[in-house]
């Protein structure tokens, strides 16, 4: 066994040479009539598209895109929440030739949308108005920006619009009886299908790439019928790694579990479905936790897949109650599926930040600042490498050059260290450490140690500006209801724990702030919002003059 940081785990199957249309097709042909998709509102509304309804539906779209000028290669821009029409907009793309480009919006502000359509150089939009038109002023104020500045030629709306009738939308395509006769392009397995955008409100966006090979030979979580709530045009909760492989998927909108007070509601669909697995993000699971007093069903999934974030052994105790068995994935919009953390059968102690052993056909390395590879137990860089794995940023040379070494190792930006057990355990974002003084010092670390006080439900550390040490050590924390824990409470637990003016640069790890919050800023994907948390911090602390 090899005393450096390196792993990899083979593939035990044979890589499949072959489009998404050519894969949904075969799939179609074997089960025409298996609900593939499942759509559930909090009021018991239940939509559901069956393989060989997805199917004739995307066709008929497709045919109409064509007839319409799309050509093989063009960009598509494709934006709206979560819905059935979504996924037959993106597959009919996709069997006309097209590169969808998935786009997320705010709906108050078009700017960043145009920002997005435009570097991809997109020929088309189809953009869902909303149930109610709750989208129309953006779309509005989007439509100015694109008939001035972008090239634009054609937008189609996902549903019809009770205010904007001039514009074609996908129920009066399919309503259409007259046949068109039109040639479907030949497509290829190495061409793209997708160009994801992991950021672009300022600046250039960053997008990657993703082709039907990288699609096609992906492996899925587990197999079966899945709850995954996530945004369809987030590669997490993206179809082409699941729907159009024939792996069926239950879905509501995407914004309903974040609130947290819809919780159990939507564990009652998953129930009502009778879902096999679940893709839960950390914060759901810990709403989940403070239910578990309550729950006396016996309806338990097979297994519960969450990622995006470190979990702890707070998350695990939904094993055994709401779940057989816990996996915990980690990934990127670069690489996708990375690792997966093995099912846990019990509710037990998990080490904070374990994510297992790499997918297979994923190769691991962790190395320092000048590149070279670390030993085991040793915190460095995690580097990651797969020939379904990033290749480079959509017309961005320098980023890609920046984040990809020699031999096509991707720098994820996570400081990670390979354990004893083989498995990676991610110890923080490297842009997240905090310099005080001379010192580097992850957040995890205290946040792991808080964590075991009674009455903390959820804690992050971040670096606040400080003139003499450049940053000093903030604790923003949230307690369990009814829990009374003043920030003075956590400070004597802190010094407890920590070693202080005593340690050998008089400094350690001991914080030097504690800050209570009812709750932490969240982002769309689940994530604590930790910029925000920073400046929310700042301000409360009154050192703005300090930034």
């Amino acid at each position: 066994m090899s005393e450096f940081s390196y792993l990899c785990t083979p593939r035990t199957t044979p890589f499949n040479y072959k489009t998404i249309p050519r894969v949904f097709n075969e799939i179609t042909t074997s089960f025409p009539d298996q609900e593939i998709l499942i759509y559930r509102g909090m009021d018991g509304t239940r939509e559901s598209l069956t393989c060989r309804q997805l199917q004739t539906q995307a066709t008929k779209l497709a045919d109409y895109l064509i007839t319409k000028g799309v050509k093989k290669g063009d960009k598509i821009a494709l934006a709206g929440p979560n819905t059935l029409e979504w996924v037959i907009a993106e597959l009919a793309i996709i069997m006309a030739g097209g590169v969808v480009v998935h786009v997320s919006f705010s709906i108050t502000n078009a700017k960043d949308v145009y920002e997005i359509v435009s570097f991809a150089e997109c020929i088309a939009f189809l953009i869902d108005p909303g149930k109610r038109d709750e989208y129309l002023d953006i779309i509005l104020q989007l439509n100015v920006y694109l008939r001035e500045k972008a090239n634009v030629s054609s937008l189609v709306f996902l549903r019809k619009s009770d205010y904007l009738t001039s514009y074609d939308d996908l129920p009066g395509v399919l309503q259409l009886e007259e046949e068109t006769e039109v040639e479907f392009p030949i497509l290829y397995p190495e061409e793209d299908v997708v160009l994801f955008t992991t950021s672009g409100s300022t600046g250039k966006p960053k997008m990657v790439a993703k082709t039907h090979f990288h699609a096609v030979n992906t492996d899925v979580f587990y197999p079966g019928k899945t709850y995954n709530d996530r945004p369809f045009a987030w590669i997490l909760g993206s179809p082409i790694y699941t729907v159009y492989q024939g792996e069926p998927r239950v879905f509501c909108d995407s914004s309903i579990a974040s609130e947290g007070n819809n919780t159990m509601k939507i564990w009652e669909l998953i129930k009502e479905e009778q879902c096999a697995s679940a893709i839960l993000l950390p914060y759901f699971l810990s709403d989940l936790v403070t239910n578990i007093d309550n729950y006396k069903d016996s309806f338990k999934l097979d297994v519960v897949i969450t990622t995006g974030q470190r979990i702890d052994e707070l998350h695990s105790k939904v094993v055994g109650v709401f779940t057989k068995t816990l996996a915990n994935g980690y990934g990127s919009t670069e690489i996708y599926r990375a690792s997966l953390l093995l099912p846990s059968t019990t509710a037990n102690e998990m080490e904070a930040g374990d994510i297992g052993k790499p997918m297979p056909g994923i190769e691991v390395k962790i190395i320092d600042g000048d590149g070279n590879v670390l030993r085991k137990h040793e915190n460095g860089e995690l580097c990651l490498r797969s020939i379904c794995g990033f290749e480079k940023y959509y017309k961005n040379p320098d980023l890609t050059e920046e984040v990809l070494l020699p031999g096509k190792w991707f720098r994820s930006g996570d400081i990670a260290q390979i354990n004893e057990d083989n498995h990676i355990v991610i110890k923080g974002r490297i842009k997240d450490c905090i310099s005080r003084g001379t010192r580097k010092i992850m957040p995890s670390s205290i946040e792991k140690s808080i964590l075991t006080m009674n009455g903390i439900r959820q804690v992050i550390v971040v670096g606040v500006p400080n003139k003499r040490l450049y940053e000093e050590i903030c604790v923003c924390y949230v307690t369990d209801t009814e829990q009374g824990i003043s920030p003075t409470d956590v400070k004597q637990f802190c010094m407890d724990m920590f070693i202080g003016h005593d340690a050998i640069d008089g400094l350690g790890e001991m914080p030097t702030y504690f800050l209570q919050f009812h709750s932490l800023p969240m982002l769309g994907n689940g994530k604590v919002n930790k910029k925000q948390l920073r400046i929310d911090a700042i301000q409360q602390l009154e050192l703005i003059d300090r930034m």
